[in-house]
């Protein structure tokens, strides 16, 4: 049956939401509070210049090829990207900083230069790496989890161990490295993961082997345009992306979701789907009588560790390297 859906948030979750529901016929609107789409992946203009507020790299292209393919279409025909020469560059404190290319002779260099045998070590950490990574790719990434036991397959227990899930990821690195400039590079994604290497799965060293050997690619437009093109997607077939538009509670009417409240009146819904952050649609979008978490629970959590990002702007241009 035809469903009236609101998805809360135009990031790249409810963009995508959106247009999966939209592509299976269901009236579908996603509003968005901020007068731009893209969620942590938004685009800030200022004095002519334009910023990527989140992410910065494009990486696992593939995972996004198959996404279109899903709705049989072509990512080509949506986003424009570029495989980048330099990575990224590592600036250390009391060591002169380093570039991370995608010529992978060069990074085993570096790792030598680090450690003795660091070239060789490298090559060891990485094959487990690739091996974490296919894994994951082939038997976890794309399964749909329904209970706690969906968990328990034979692959996971055989493969458990293998994966290293039961360590963590600095204890793994350091099995390899003891050089602290070498350990950075192969630990710094988590905290672009909302992690410490001390507390995050060692499963997480895959990232090595999506930046080190699988590459680093950018969008024209920057990451923001990744979230222009899923809404390119949704919107063709028929989903509405509404901006700058708050939404204020989700609405229950016997144990159901019935529509929201937002800054400009209230809209009825069969389904709605939050894709903002858990704790917000717990703590604020919902009566405390149908939240799964209190507030409470939530105080006691440690969100997320952060950074301090600085957006500057010059007067000369760039063009990818």
């Amino acid at each position: 049956m035809k469903k009236r859906v609101i998805v809360i948030g135009a990031g790249y979750a409810g963009l995508s939401m959106a247009a999966f529901l939209a592509s299976r016929g269901h009236e579908v609107e996603v509003l968005e509070k901020n007068p731009e789409i893209g969620g942590r992946a938004r685009l800030w203009e200022d004095k002519g210049y334009k910023f990527d507020m989140g992410p910065s790299w494009y990486l696992m292209p593939e995972v996004f090829e198959r996404f279109f393919k899903l709705f049989g279409k072509d990512i080509n025909d949506y986003l424009t990207i570029h495989k980048l020469k330099t990575y990224y560059k590592v600036f250390y404190e009391g060591h002169e900083p380093v570039r991370i290319t995608e010529d992978f002779e060069k990074t085993k260099a570096l790792f030598e230069s680090f450690e003795p045998n660091g070239a060789k070590k490298l090559v060891s950490y990485m094959e487990k790496a690739e091996y974490k990574y296919k894994t994951a790719m082939s038997e976890f990434v794309y399964k749909e989890y329904k209970s706690i036991f969906d968990f328990f397959n034979w692959k996971i227990l055989t493969e458990g161990l293998k994966l290293d899930i039961f360590a963590t990821l600095d204890s793994f690195v350091r099995k390899y490295f003891t050089d602290i400039c070498a350990r950075q590079i192969l630990e710094y994604a988590m905290v672009f993961l909302g992690a410490s290497p001390a507390n995050a799965p060692a499963l997480y060293s895959i990232m090595s082997h999506v930046d080190l050997k699988l590459g680093v690619w950018f969008p024209k437009g920057g990451m923001n345009a990744v979230a222009q093109a899923i809404a390119k997607l949704a919107t063709e077939h028929g989903a509405k992306v509404r901006t700058g538009i708050e939404v204020k509670k989700i609405l229950v009417e016997n144990g159901r979701a019935v529509g929201v409240l937002t800054d400009e009146g209230t809209l009825p819904a069969d389904l709605v789907i939050n894709s903002g952050d858990y704790a917000w649609g717990e703590t604020k979008l919902l009566e405390p009588e149908y939240q799964t978490y209190k507030p409470r629970f939530w105080e006691k959590r440690t969100m997320a560790p952060s950074m301090f990002i600085v957006y500057l702007g010059g007067e000369k241009e760039a063009s990818l390297p």
